[in-house]
């Protein structure tokens, strides 16, 4: 029985040993983030600024490719299809792994089964954005205002399926009221569209339409975050005032292939990590609004599966299905 025990030991220490020395050695070679938005975006931001810090204490450069397309899913494809060796990963979106499910019929990848979560990155704040017509103070006076006035209203998204319009719809649910989805191409449209009394509610940045606020076209009435925002500190979010809305967050995070072996996984987390926590980087982020999440892999894929869960509800009560 000891030399049972001793050898299984002595196997798990000679298994131990090559797994420690990968990570010591990784990366031998450039480490490529490919990334579905264009240059000079704010989730393209993100790799480039993290990369600014990591390389020098991986020892290698970080590389951003863009690969724009059929909503992000041609980039998470390449990812998925790559070798897991660490040097090829993704900065995933909660639209490419979350929302994608419920509008795409023949996705090329499985969100869980083909990537491993490294570490979710950054996420835009975003507010309950109102018309100033529409005759509210609160979001209470506006769900109220909605019910007495059923399909007068409208609400703006940045495309059908995005995940502003499922946040839009979950909201119809819980909230039991009655207002038309219109979509629009993109965020800026959504704005102009809010601003100019086209539709009368959307989910945008604050900073978007920061300028609308100051000038009065606009109101920020909530915040959908899980939780307040240092840089609104006196606008609530809606989880506080809409009993069983749970807010879900637009995030930007990355991800490897499936199989990326643990140490790598390690490594990645903790180098990006300690990269997105830079002064520097939480500085700029943080002045657009935008905030840091990092976290572990463990934590990152948990957000994921509570999401896809509350998504799978949504996308069932208001009758969305893969196209």
């Amino acid at each position: 029985m000891k030399r049972y025990i001793l050898r299984l030991l002595c196997l798990g220490a000679c298994l131990a040993t090559p797994l420690a020395a990968m990570a010591q050695a990784y990366p031998t070679k450039p480490i490529r983030i490919i990334v579905p938005f264009t240059a000079g975006s704010l989730p393209d931001l993100v790799p480039r600024l993290v990369g600014e810090k990591a390389s020098p204490a991986l020892g290698q450069p970080i590389v951003v490719e863009n690969r724009v397309g059929a909503g992000g899913r041609i980039a998470a494809d390449a990812v998925a299809k790559a070798a897991p060796d660490g040097y090829t990963l993704l900065l995933g979106t909660a639209t490419t792994h979350v929302v994608a499910p419920f509008i795409v019929k023949n996705m090329p990848y499985d969100s869980f089964r083909d990537f491993t979560p490294i570490i979710n990155g950054v996420s835009p704040v975003t507010g309950f954005v109102t018309n100033a017509s529409v005759p509210v103070s609160s979001v209470r006076e506006f769900l109220d205002y909605a019910k007495k006035n059923p399909g007068k209203l409208a609400y703006g998204s940045n495309g059908i399926g995005s995940s502003h319009h499922l946040r839009g719809e979950f909201l119809k649910m819980v909230a039991g009221i009655d207002v038309i989805h219109v979509p629009y191409p993109g965020s800026n449209e959504v704005v102009t569209g809010v601003v100019n009394n086209t539709v009368q509610l959307t989910f945008s940045t604050p900073a978007s339409v920061q300028q609308y606020i100051a000038s009065g076209r606009v109101k920020l009435l909530a915040l959908t975050m899980p939780r307040r925002v240092a840089n609104y500190p006196n606008v609530p979010t809606l989880d506080e005032l809409l009993p069983g809305f749970f807010s879900t967050i637009d995030w930007f995070g990355f991800f490897g292939p499936a199989g990326l072996p643990a140490p790598i996984v390690a490594r990645l987390n903790a180098e990006i990590g300690r990269a997105l926590n830079h002064p520097d980087i939480r500085g700029k982020f943080e002045a657009q609004s935008v905030q840091i999440i990092g976290g572990t892999p463990e934590e990152f894929a948990a957000v994921m599966k509570s999401e896809f869960a509350i998504y799978a509800k949504v996308a069932k009560a208001a009758g969305i299905k893969p196209e």
